[in-house]
């Protein structure tokens, strides 16, 4: 009997999160039942469909550069985004105008930031139109950054996606004030450039940092961010550490 209500729990907790209904009804999942299914364990990531993209400007061109995705839609309300991301050199990330985190490109390293270990994030939406926006800088030599996700909908079915030709860009342009929220008018923006896979040189094969923080635990409301500023710079620090070790919203970045 014990055995028989364990199974039962664990097929109930997979349904939720393949989006099959474990009960074998019609009647969909809530927004909180997914959710509160989520914080035991984020949807997986997939790196092997992510792609380098960047402006199309040319390369070893320095400067901050902005890029917006309009999140995919499902037969039912968004709850959640969980989303791993890197950028050479640097990047801030928000959803739905809201400072998410970022990571910092090191003075003195010798390959900038460390862009072949993604930082992930997990955030709970309450928009119907929900939009991922990231100011990327390049300091020196190469540019590019790449994201895969996963949006989780309120009946429990979910959509991956990564960056592609459907991101938008600025250009050249400098971020212009605004350009994180929601209702800011990308529609003149281009598409974005896409350099290649997660083997295009110089990259290395990449991997996603463990993930410390709680799934969908991030709300996508108040606290917004000022807008792009300056990168900071931070010291290279021995032996191990790779970012400037700051609290971000319930994710500490690893030593």
């Amino acid at each position: 009997m014990i055995i028989s209500k364990f199974l039962f729990s664990a097929l109930t907790v997979f349904g939720v999160l393949s989006g099959i209904n474990a009960q074998d009804t019609d009647a969909p999942s809530t927004g909180s039942e997914v959710q509160s299914h989520l914080e035991a364990a984020p949807p997986p990531l997939d790196l092997t469909s992510a792609l380098w993209i960047w402006t199309g400007e040319g390369p070893n061109i320095p400067g901050m550069r902005a890029f917006r995705k309009h999140l995919p839609k499902g037969k039912s309300k968004a709850v959640c985004v969980t989303f791993a991301i890197s950028c050479d050199d640097a990047y801030t990330v928000w959803v739905n105008g809201k400072y998410i985190g970022n990571n910092t490109w090191k003075a003195g390293s010798p390959s900038g930031a460390s862009w072949h270990i993604l930082d992930e994030y997990s955030v709970s939406l309450s928009h119907t139109d929900n939009v991922i926006a990231v100011n990327a800088t390049n300091v020196v030599s190469v540019d590019g950054v790449i994201l895969t996700g996963v949006v989780t909908y309120e009946d429990g079915s979910q959509t991956a996606f990564t960056t592609d030709a459907s991101w938008l860009t600025a250009g050249s342009a400098t971020p212009p004030k605004g350009f994180q929220e929601i209702g800011f008018d990308d529609s003149k923006w281009t598409p974005a450039a896409v350099i290649g896979g997660i083997g295009t040189a110089p990259w290395a094969p990449l991997s996603i940092a463990p993930f410390t923080g709680k799934a969908c635990g991030v709300p996508d409301t108040d606290h917004h961010y000022p807008g792009p500023g300056p990168v900071l710079i931070c010291p290279v620090l021995p032996p191990l550490a790779r970012r400037c070790k700051e609290p971000i919203l319930g994710y500490t970045h690893p030593d």
